[in-house]
């Protein structure tokens, strides 16, 4: 497995390529935002700003990323994995939000039937 982590010049030239490829209003709709995180073998794993985003890019975009990202990074890229920032891409783990208050569980009691636990 070879794992690739473009330099942040790299970064700058992957969203210039797709601002100039898709237009100022499709990046700036969709690609703002956007990061690479690494290439494993030939899958782009990246990062988008919103769930939104991520799905759009996924399904509308993927083939055309992988093709500009082929071209910048001088590697093949035959898919890409797009989540929304901070997801794992190895697990199904969602990150937790910064006011997440987990929900309460309720467990049986002898004494009063219910407990809540958090």
């Amino acid at each position: 497995m070879t794992v690739f982590r473009p330099t942040e010049t790299e970064q700058f030239a992957m969203e210039a390529k797709l601002n100039l490829f898709f237009g100022p209003n499709v990046y700036d709709r969709v690609f703002l935002g956007f990061e690479v995180l690494e290439v494993v073998d030939d899958v782009l794993r990246a990062w988008a700003p919103s769930e939104h985003c991520a799905a759009v890019i996924d399904v509308r975009y993927s083939s055309k990323v992988a093709w500009i990202a082929q071209s910048v990074f001088k590697r093949p890229v035959r898919r890409t994995n797009v989540l929304m920032r901070g997801m794992k891409h190895d697990t199904c783990e969602q990150p937790l939000q910064k006011n997440y208050v987990a929900p309460r569980v309720f467990k049986p009691n002898k004494s009063s039937g219910f407990t809540a636990e958090f």
